[in-house]
């Protein structure tokens, strides 16, 4: 079964998450507890919910306007300390800060009602809640827009030249897959298992155009990821 959805309304889901997780005019240089409570972003994917007993924390990093926070799953009842008291995730970018008794994976936290709406809330709140708290540099994802029609084509009204576009022809793309004929973000269900597949634009870096592919076990909102290069531009930005 094949269930597909208008990027507009994926947007103003987005839109609402952002504004949700809004940060305050003064941020802490370095680590600090997060002032923004990021079960506020959950609440706006209304087909998901935190298991019982859980709850979502975060901490936030400030430095010279860059910023980058970390969201953690962890029983309710379990201790939120200071980040100077707490163990360092050496491995990970910045090293955030990890309390005891939390969860690998947020996802592993997350529940849902079952509908094909509720997998592609999933992907899309995993991407939210992972750039929770990104400031400048630490801005990635935000600058992807969702499509679910030929960007050349479609009625992205006002929108130009504000960085959400192509800026040359489609002919002067490097074309590494097929051109899409369905642009759709959509959820395939097949037996046990659930896949949400859907197209990007960004200019970071250099304009490209994403697939992304999430696959899920029925029963669990976390999810594999595979991000795959379609075509390529010329032109883009950084920070």
């Amino acid at each position: 079964m094949t269930t597909t959805f208008p990027a507009k309304r994926i947007a103003q889901l987005r839109r609402r998450a952002s504004k949700a997780a809004e940060l305050p005019d003064e941020v802490p240089e370095g680590w600090s507890v997060s002032t923004v409570d990021p079960m506020a972003v959950l609440a706006i994917f209304k087909p998901l919910r935190i298991n019982e007993g859980f709850v979502l924390r975060a901490y936030q990093f400030h430095s010279g306007g860059n910023g980058n926070g970390f969201v953690w799953a962890m029983p309710v009842d379990a201790d939120f300390p200071d980040p100077t008291e707490c163990p360092r995730l050496e491995d990970a970018f910045l090293e955030p800060p990890k309390p005891l008794d939390t969860l690998d994976n947020v996802m592993d936290a997350i529940d849902g009602d079952g509908s094909p709406w509720s997998y592609m809330c999933a992907s899309v709140f995993g991407r939210e809640i992972s750039e929770f708290g990104a400031m400048w540099h630490g801005c990635d994802w935000d600058t992807h827009r969702i499509l679910d029609a030929d960007p050349w084509e479609d009625d992205h009204q006002g929108r130009k030249g504000d960085l959400t576009e192509p800026m040359a022809p489609a002919d002067e793309w490097e074309w590494l897959q097929p051109r899409p004929t369905d642009w759709r973000p959509q959820v395939v269900q097949d037996g046990d298992r659930v896949t949400v597949t859907f197209l990007t634009f960004s200019g970071l870096g250099q304009e490209t155009i994403y697939r992304y592919t999430d696959v899920f076990k029925i029963g669990s909102y976390r999810f594999e990821v595979d991000r795959q290069d379609v075509a390529t531009g010329a032109g883009g930005f950084v920070f």
